[in-house]
């Protein structure tokens, strides 16, 4: 097999590893479902093993194959990066960030005139989103995100941990009796959540406390709308301590109940192999000053 067969059905494997699906390949290559089946083949022929296992509805990675994939993805980030080096003569063009609407909100935007002032030749798209997002689906070249959870193939900066605080506004405190009554006032407190969080029930836990957050509540989409809701008096929000720090040394918010260490953390995520490509290089370097 030539180079150029080579690298294009290479490149043909790893869209199709991506999306288990020969039919959205196909679409998204522009080729038949039968020219990404032959290109497969070929391949597999070429290597001397299945990279998938064929089943009636639904396609899979075979163990090599899945073997097959984390060493190609690394080389392919690694081609990429080397290509980018080459043609980038200066910091410029768009650059794509993923996170959460509460870390866009509280931490990076603020902070998003200090970048464009050092780097104006770049072009920003923000997305915000409470659930991770694909990086190859939406184009995405950095992410910030919170959380403890394992991420294959990525690279994983540690930008700084957390701990839960319970908040609310002073008159609600002083309404409910909150600060006179400690933990027990937490029979009348109107919980605010964001419906998939979990926060308030592991506090509980920490604090050794039986807690009913189904008996008053308001639910919404986004977390950081809920300490939103807290600001304005609706009831008592679970915040993370970094983004609720200046309402509570203001006086805007309060903080009657005890507040909980979490292992959790904000990293700064790339997929592993682009951390070294000049725009994503660039970013991973602000953010560390931006951490001093």
């Amino acid at each position: 097999m030539n180079h150029q067969s080579l690298l294009r059905n290479l490149h043909t494997f790893s869209s199709a590893a991506r999306t288990l699906s020969f039919t959205e390949t196909a679409t998204e290559l522009h080729l038949t479902q039968g020219a990404v089946s032959h290109r497969i083949k070929v391949l597999e022929k070429e290597l001397g093993f299945n990279l998938f296992v064929r089943r009636t509805r639904k396609l899979a990675l075979s163990e090599e194959g899945e073997k097959f994939q984390a060493t190609l993805s690394k080389s392919l980030n690694s081609i990429f990066s080397e290509i980018d080096n080459i043609r980038t003569t200066e910091l410029s063009g768009e650059l794509t960030i993923a996170t959460s609407p509460g870390i866009a909100n509280e931490w990076l935007i603020p902070r998003l005139s200090d970048f464009k002032a050092k780097y104006p030749k770049f072009n920003l798209n923000i997305l915000t989103n409470d659930v991770e997002l694909d990086f190859d689906a939406h184009g995405i070249d950095v992410a910030i995100y919170f959380g403890e959870r394992e991420r294959i193939n990525m690279f994983n900066k540690k930008m700084f941990g957390e701990k839960y605080v319970p908040v609310c506004t002073p008159g609600y405190a002083k309404a409910h009796r909150l600060f006179e009554d400690g933990l027990d006032s937490l029979k009348r407190v109107n919980f605010l959540y964001a419906k998939k969080s979990t926060a308030w029930k592991r506090w509980a836990k920490h604090q050794k406390v039986v807690l009913d957050t189904f008996k008053q509540f308001t639910t919404f989409t986004h977390q950081d709308m809920a300490v939103y809701g807290a600001k304005k008096g609706l009831g008592v929000a679970m915040g993370r301590y970094r983004f609720v720090k200046d309402a509570l040394e203001s006086g805007e918010l309060v903080a009657p109940y005890p507040s909980m260490e979490t292992n959790r953390c904000h990293s700064v995520l790339c997929p592993q192999g682009t951390e070294n490509r000049p725009k994503v290089r660039t970013f991973l370097q602000w953010v560390d000053s931006q951490l001093v």
